[in-house]
């Protein structure tokens, strides 16, 4: 995901619309599955915590864009954001 974000001068221009926020919501939720998994989460507040790690992770990398000659993107963040938010509950829907 950090490479993809964070290439310089790297678009999503050949992708249909939609699929750019598509990518985004997924890889941010494998983050989230990842980090849940190697966590091992159980409880509320460890869930919480990684749901916000992975989405202050997908902010930092919209703040940093511009310096890579990229655009930053609100809807971006939030759609990682979002990622992440499915990624955690898709971990506590399979453990519980």
């Amino acid at each position: 995901m950090l490479v993809g974000s964070l290439a310089p001068g790297s678009t999503a221009g050949g992708l249909p619309a939609g699929v750019d926020k598509l990518l985004h919501a997924a890889g941010y939720a494998v983050i989230a599955l990842s980090l849940a998994g190697a966590q091992r989460a159980e409880t509320g507040r460890t869930l919480v915590s990684i749901v916000l790690a992975a989405g202050l992770l997908g902010i930092g990398v919209e703040v940093v864009q511009p310096t890579v000659g990229r655009t930053a993107s609100l809807l971006d963040a939030v759609t990682n954001l979002l990622g992440a938010t499915a990624g955690t509950v898709g971990w506590w829907a399979r453990t519980n």
